[in-house]
């Protein structure tokens, strides 16, 4: 059986896996932090880990940079081992645009692995271009 993490430990596992996985986008450590059976829905799209994967490789050829802001909201339910995180992204792609991106995250972990994650995202500006950055592929 997984060690169940407190709220605390999930919280510093999240933000590792945010500044290795999603900052850096580096998609070679994502088999640390991810289970096999790994399956995300963000905005409605559903995909596995191998998309996942892709995901993060698309991002890398598109993004310059991204920032993650503090979490904004952290709520984390130690029974059913579940986070939700509410966060602004700041991207900058390799154009030169910038933009901001609001998104609401639930994880469920199994031990260091989140095992599912559901994700709203939202653009704070105006125009196409970040509409579909969480979901690029």
């Amino acid at each position: 059986m997984n060690k169940q993490l407190s709220k605390s430990e999930a919280l510093v596992f999240l933000n590792k896996m945010y500044r290795d996985v999603v900052i850096g986008m580096d998609d070679t450590c994502i088999d640390r932090y991810f289970a096999p059976d790994y399956v995300q829905v963000t905005d409605g799209v559903r995909s596995n880990l191998d998309e996942f994967k892709h995901h993060v490789r698309m991002l890398r050829q598109e993004v310059q940079s991204i920032a993650i802001s503090p979490f904004t909201h952290y709520a984390y339910d130690e029974l059913i081992q579940t986070a939700t995180l509410r966060y602004i992204v700041d991207v900058e792609k390799k154009s030169g645009k910038h933009g901001q991106v609001e998104l609401i995250a639930i994880f469920e972990l199994q031990g260091e692995q989140v095992v599912r994650c559901h994700e709203l995202s939202s653009p704070l500006d105006q125009g196409a271009d970040f509409q579909d950055i969480a979901s690029l592929s």
